[in-house]
């Protein structure tokens, strides 16, 4: 077997390919006679330049670049080559007349795989070439196996990804039926379910919450009033104003929601538990059901206090008219000492995108309910 024709498969492997890089029109032709000696293809280039751009065009198995080149030299064609990760794995022979000590060390640490002196010795060429071939198709062999088995990991990952999708669609779309339930028995909408949903992960994710917690959010915020289904009819659908009494009954809901989600195993289940429990605090203590204050309230429960205000107030309610946004907005910030501080400054950041995702998600019902105002 002559040299660099290693064989680490089936099938005949392709003539090797070496970039030859020098400004000295005389040696590029020593090289690519000696090359061709050997039964290899040559390609020449004659600056630094050059050699990255013909290494990026024309692949080749090995490059041999000179120190000295107009432009960049050869340590920083080396360089550059080797922080690539796309050519990092390409054997590259610096050949230079320089012969003192530091400038051979300066190649390796730049990471060169092999260094000649000028003029070059045949016999060493003929070695050091076949060498840095065999070593070549071995890693190429290496990485060709290796994104094999990585396709096949991929493989079954996917399969993994989409039986999980296809149960937590199942999960999300059934948490969304039986949230739409409890929400008709409040002559709610199923707009509306869907707007706190979009509200509540667009401001998650402005205030920087992780990913992961803006989707839990995002899917446990339409949640946030399910203990309503435990609410008597009569103070549940009253029209008008409640009692002291009936409005004591409804603060209720926030506690039977809590009971309802109560030891939860999923991320989801524990956000919507949390917001169920806490949507109605206050930042300055004076909500219900614990009058917890400031930053003892979840983030969760702040961020869904705030929207649930905005939706209601653009909402038609039977013991008042929606409100247009510029109104609501106003309402919420004569109101500010209830919100935390950071979650009204988001609101504001993203009015716009609020007001946008109120007239864009209205149902029939939305239109009907205004209609008869």
């Amino acid at each position: 077997m002559s040299d660099g024709q290693i064989n680490l498969g089936a099938g005949k492997q392709p003539k090797a390919r070496i970039l030859v890089a020098d400004d000295d029109r005389f040696y590029l032709q020593v090289f690519t006679d000696l090359i061709a000696g050997l039964g290899f293809e040559s390609i020449t280039a004659t600056n630094g330049f050059d050699a990255i751009e013909k290494v990026q065009s024309h692949k080749p198995d090995i490059l041999i670049v000179d120190v000295v080149m107009p432009g960049i030299d050869g340590f920083e064609v080396t360089r550059r080559l080797k922080d690539d990760p796309a050519t990092m794995h390409l054997p590259i022979v610096i050949v230079t007349s320089l012969s003192d000590r530091g400038s051979k060390l300066k190649g390796l640490q730049f990471g060169a795989d092999e260094l000649l002196n000028k003029p070059v010795d045949e016999t060493e060429f003929r070695a050091r070439i076949g060498n840095l071939l065999k070593v070549k198709r071995y890693e190429d062999y290496l990485l060709e196996h290796g994104k094999r088995l990585e396709g096949e990991v991929v493989d079954k990952t996917v399969q993994l990804e989409r039986a999980f999708e296809k149960i937590r669609h199942g999960y999300v779309e059934t948490v969304y039926r039986l949230t739409l339930a409890a929400e008709y028995r409040d002559k709610e909408t199923g707009s509306h379910i869907k707007r706190i949903s979009l509200y509540s992960q667009l401001l998650a994710r402005h205030m920087g919450l992780a990913e992961q917690e803006a989707e839990a959010i995002f899917f446990g915020s339409p949640m946030h009033d399910v203990g309503k289904i435990g609410i008597p009819d009569s103070v549940l659908l009253k029209d008008g104003t409640h009692t002291p009494e009936e409005f004591e009954i409804m603060k209720t809901h926030s506690t039977i929601g809590a009971n309802i989600l109560r030891d939860p195993d999923s991320v989801i289940l524990q956000a919507a538990q949390e917001i169920a429990l806490t949507h109605h605090e206050r930042w300055d203590g004076k909500g219900y059901p614990m009058g917890l204050r400031g930053e003892e309230i979840p983030v969760s429960g702040r961020i869904v206090h705030l929207v649930d205000i905005y939706d209601a107030l653009r909402s038609a309610r039977p013991y008042k008219a929606p409100f247009d946004h510029m109104k609501a907005c106003a309402i919420i910030d004569s109101e500010a000492s209830r919100f935390d501080p950071e979650v009204l400054k988001g609101f504001h950041a993203l009015a716009g995108e609020f007001r946008e995702l109120f007239d864009g998600n209205r149902d029939e019902n939305d239109l009907r309910k205004t209609s008869r105002l």
